[in-house]
């Protein structure tokens, strides 16, 4: 996967000062998770951890926030699982690859490095998923969501 080229790109655009809002997709757990292969999977996602840390660092050097999170799980699972919990062995007796996505919970991070106590993470987390994250984008923004949108990941103060 080509994390490190997006990366160099998104970095960029941070510095330009021209975006109040950047978002990007680093496609590597979920196509590389893909592949059932649990070694490239690791390696991809060693990859990603080392793009992401520079990504935290211009954000932090433009007095951003970093808002991290998924749409699903795929590299988190790699393996196929009987209902007991068990992994699942194929014919020659290996684990059974498993190449569809999790239905794991996908946990969600805010970096907010000037953080001064201006809002709360809701901490019931009810009804929140990653429908939450336009609405908490929009706050973290200054802005007042539409009344139809899914609930905050934050409360404002």
């Amino acid at each position: 996967m080509k994390c490190a080229e997006i990366t160099d790109k998104v970095i960029e655009a941070i510095k330009s000062g021209k975006y109040d809002h950047i978002r990007l997709n680093y496609p590597n757990g979920d196509m590389v998770g893909h592949t059932g292969v649990f070694n490239a999977v690791v390696c991809s996602m060693e990859g990603m951890d080392l793009q992401l840390g520079r990504l935290k660092a211009a954000v932090e050097e433009a007095g951003g926030i970093l808002c991290l999170t998924a749409d699903h799980g795929n590299s988190d699972d790699m393996y196929e699982h009987a209902k007991d919990g068990s992994v699942k062995k194929g014919g020659d007796g290996e684990p059974k690859a498993k190449t569809s996505h999790s239905l794991n919970p996908v946990p969600g991070i805010i970096y907010d490095p000037e953080y001064k106590g201006e809002y709360d993470v809701d901490k019931l987390n009810e009804g929140l998923g990653i429908s939450s994250w336009p609405s908490t984008l929009m706050n973290l923004m200054g802005f007042v969501p539409p009344s139809d949108y899914d609930k905050s990941i934050i409360n404002l103060k």
